[in-house]
């Protein structure tokens, strides 16, 4: 009468990826089966049972239980006769599936109790090689420690401190909470258990790990504050920020983990990135920010240079003007920063000169800034070492942040009122591009919504301009990224394109109803009005009225359901890749092993002109991780980083994952990107029409695109203008769009060429080739047969087929040939572009576009 069912939060969740199930929990299924066979057994009663039927129904439900019991998981049985004389029993099969599957799904990670969690902060002030402990997490967290004659008295005197809360004597556990000093010696061969100091070595994450450099080890210190804190420098690679953020701590018990993370995850080791080479340390927004104030200034007076001469190991320089008029000595911001520099370090490139660590030639432009501190940096690693790259950057964070806490910075409502003319000159540009989004929502055009993405990047140019120019935000943003471009230019320009009915995820329906909402509330509006349209062209910085909020929610909400739906896919392939590849790394000998089976995969790695790969690469690389990683990273970015007005970076990165089973490598698997470059003609839009050229030349268009409809006609006896056509019998008619027709810029006699080609290639074949051979073609620019016409002729293109059979007696079954063989055959035709393109696109490549494929021209 009653049934076990435990709460859902036990339940494994269903994991899709919007369109099928990829796994789900067995035990739901049985107990559907369960609920199920009782109503059958309800159903199918028709009064009292006897005993047979009751036996049936009876066995029937329990077989049904107990598979659901034995899914969901029950006691372990007690230990029988069987067992205790060595006689084993084969397992349920579906049980051990069940549970089998319940692993592969959620369990592909490693457990610890030795970890904690927690919201982290930033210290600028610290290392980054160093992090934050809360007191109140250090005085829980334990560290095993051995005793022997070298560090019985360091131990000792921790015990005696209060600081080890257990200590371990054979398999007995005592605990070191109570007592007092002196009551408790310890002895060699004891595990004490201290709690967490400073100089401790933790590692760290933050949830989801799409890469190697997602772990990183660190050196504790312990605080009396309430959060993990780190060096904002560490928030790169993490993929972090401190808007509320978590982090995973793992406190590392043996001496030989202790040296496994060290070794692998220690900041000095992962300077440079696996996957792409670059350094993962670089300055953030504030450093940034604080260096370009610090470039405008040109001097700097004694208690300021002393002041930021505190978080330097090197000695201040001499002042560059010994005397100013009314004031002392002035040292310049260079002066300053070379400090920071190992001392004779030399280093040059194309904007900065350094010789013997003194800068002697820096260019000042804020744009170039961040790729110079790279050069340098890169420059100190090469010939310094890690360590010194650590140092520089351990002496330059504290530096910048304590010039900007003596300079300030602040933003003001000015910085965000642009004059009216530009406003209005904006929304005059964006009401004489109404008429694209009309023509674009009526018939979608490629070439259109190209110029229409053209014409809104010339409207925003004079707020870019303003923001880099004319506002204070411009030291905060950075000018190469469109991005960061795109969202100042929402808070004072114009939010810009917010609804679209292709490529999303809200049907075009919805985008209907916004349309018709919009002539409901505004019917005396101008004749393209752009919000109709999806085209907001008011800022948040002067506010939206409730139409316009109810777009921008709409698009807001697509990104975030479209980044946590995307979000499936690459879990899965990072999943199933880590599953194969996480336990293949380099060994000694240089070749590539499983080390759990120990099997060779490669006999070398990496090996290019003739260099060894133990130069290249060390031994107990990972490399199975960094494959996994290198596609599971951009897949997670790919959906992570879209945005409202461009969704194709997880596309793009799907269609050159997806491959055959077979890992063949097929025509469809080949993937061509053609990069245009400008011609510098002068004419408009001339990189549009040219990309749209070399689209239609190349998209496959087959006759079922075009096609209209399909029929078959009985004719008795033939007309004169087809006299020269065969006598009575059967004719299918293909009737043609004659507008796409147009717009392929394909005639009808290509079209008869086309299709007599397909048709002679399959008079070949052994088992239909006699089909096709009765079959003659012919087209013509008007078909005299539809249904839809009152009149007699028909101004469609048709393409007709007939069957050369003069006799009555099979026309059913002719009539099945030309329907289900004939006519999807001449449907399947190309009849324009290459038949091995599958899909042609064109996209828009920024600046800060992800692409997996190097331009040549940049």
């Amino acid at each position: 009468q009653y049934l076990p069912v435990p709460p859902n939060c036990l339940s494994v969740p269903d994991i899709s990826d919007g369109i099928s199930v990829m796994s789900s929990d067995l035990s739901t299924t049985m107990l559907k089966k369960v609920l199920k066979q009782v109503e059958i057994i309800k159903s199918s009663r028709s009064g009292t049972p006897n005993f047979e039927s009751h036996e049936v129904e009876a066995n029937d439900l329990q077989t049904a239980v107990a598979q659901y019991l034995q899914v969901r998981g029950t006691a372990k049985a007690s230990r029988g006769m069987g067992t205790r004389f060595g006689i084993s029993k084969e397992p349920n099969d579906s049980s051990t599936k069940a549970w089998l599957e319940k692993m592969k799904t959620l369990f592909i990670r490693k457990g610890s109790g030795f970890s904690s969690r927690s919201v982290i902060t930033g210290d600028p002030y610290k290392g980054v090689d160093e992090i934050g402990l809360p007191f109140e997490i250090a005085q829980r967290i334990t560290f095993e420690e051995r005793v022997n004659q070298h560090n019985m008295k360091y131990l000792q005197k921790l015990v005696d401190e209060k600081l080890c809360l257990t200590y371990r004597d054979g398999l007995s556990t005592y605990s070191l909470r109570e007592g007092s000093k002196g009551h408790t010696f310890l002895r060699p061969g004891q595990v004490v258990h201290r709690r967490i100091m400073d100089g401790d070595i933790v590692f760290i994450n933050r949830p989801p790990t799409t890469h190697k450099h997602s772990l990183q080890a660190l050196s504790v210190y312990v605080h009396d504050d309430h959060t993990v804190k780190i060096n904002p420098l560490i928030c790169g690679p993490l993929s972090a920020d401190f808007d509320g953020d978590c982090v995973h701590l793992f406190y590392p018990q043996s001496l030989a983990a202790k040296a496994e993370v060290l070794e692998l995850f220690s900041v000095e080791k992962q300077l440079p990135s696996s996957h792409s080479g670059n350094l993962n340390l670089q300055l953030a927004t504030d450093s940034l920010l604080s260096l370009k104030l610090m470039l405008k200034n040109d001097f700097l007076n004694r208690a300021a240079a002393q002041q930021l001469a505190m978080f330097v190991s090197n000695s201040l320089p001499g002042p560059a003007l010994l005397k100013a008029y009314s004031s002392g000595p002035l040292w310049t911001a260079l002066q300053m920063l070379q400090t920071a520099l190992p001392a004779h370090f030399d280093c040059c490139g194309e904007r900065h000169l350094i010789c013997k660590s003194e800068i002697l030639k820096v260019d000042f432009n804020r744009d170039v800034m961040q790729s110079i501190i790279n050069d340098i940096v890169t420059s100190i690693f090469f010939e310094k070492g890690p360590n010194e790259v650590s140092k520089f950057f351990n002496s330059l964070q504290p530096l910048l942040m304590e010039n900007l806490f003596s300079e300030g910075f602040s933003v003001g409502l000015e910085d965000f009122s642009i004059a009216r003319a530009t406003i209005e000159n904006i929304q005059k540009n964006i009401q004489d591009i109404s008429p694209l989004l009309y023509h674009l929502r009526s018939t979608y055009n490629e070439l259109v919504e190209l110029q229409l993405e053209n014409h809104l990047r010339l409207v925003k140019i004079p707020v870019a301009n303003f923001i880099l120019k004319s506002s204070a935000m411009g030291n905060l943003i950075d000018s190469k990224s469109d991005s960061a471009i795109n969202k100042v230019v929402q808070q004072i320009g114009f939010l810009g394109l917010q609804l679209s009915d292709k490529g999303k995820f809200y049907s075009g329906a919805l985008v209907g109803d916004m349309a018709s909402l919009f002539q409901n509330k505004y019917p005396f509006s101008a004749d393209y009005p752009s919000e109709e349209f999806g085209l907001v062209r008011s800022c948040l910085f002067h506010g939206l009225d409730p139409y316009q909020e109810m777009v921008h929610s709409i698009s807001s909400r697509e990104v975030i359901v479209r980044s946590s739906r995307g979000l499936t896919e690459p879990g899965t392939l990072f999943k199933n890749l880590m599953a194969i590849l996480r336990d293949v790394v380099i060994c000694y000998d240089g070749t590539v092993r499983n080390v759990c089976s120990n099997s060779i995969i490669q006999f070398e790695y990496g090996v290019k002109d003739g260099t060894k790969p133990q130069s290249l690469f060390a031994a107990g690389e990972p490399v199975g991780v960094l494959a996994a990683t290198a596609m599971s990273n951009p897949a997670y970015k790919a959906v992570l980083d879209s945005s409202p007005s461009s969704n194709s970076s997880w596309g793009m990165m799907k269609e050159i994952l997806l491959c055959t089973v077979n890992f063949k490598n097929d025509l469809s698997d080949r993937r061509v990107i053609l990069y245009l470059n400008d011609c510098g003609c002068g004419r408009k839009y001339c990189r549009e029409n040219a990309a749209y050229v070399v689209k239609n030349q190349l998209k496959r268009v087959s006759l079922k695109e075009i096609a209209v409809e399909f029929l078959i006609e009985y004719k008795r006896q033939q007309s004169t203008y087809e006299s020269s056509e065969i006598d009575a019998g059967l004719v299918g008619h293909v009737h043609l769009n004659k507008i796409q027709l147009k717009d392929s810029n394909v005639s009808m006699l290509e079209v008869l060429e086309k299709c007599q080609d397909t048709i002679n290639s399959f008079r070949k074949k052994k088992k239909v080739g006699h089909l096709f051979k009765r079959i003659v073609l012919s087209v013509s620019e008007c078909c005299s047969f539809h249904q839809s016409c009152e009149s007699k002729w028909s101004d469609m293109p048709c393409l007709k087929f007939f069957w050369q059979d003069t006799s009555d007696h099979h026309l059913e079954r002719t009539s099945h040939i030309l329907a289900d063989t004939i006519c999807p055959v001449l449907l399947e035709t190309v009849i324009k572009g290459d038949p091995r393109v599958c899909t042609a696109n064109i996209i828009w490549i920024g600046p800060d576009t992800t692409t997996w494929i190097r331009n040549p021209c940049k």
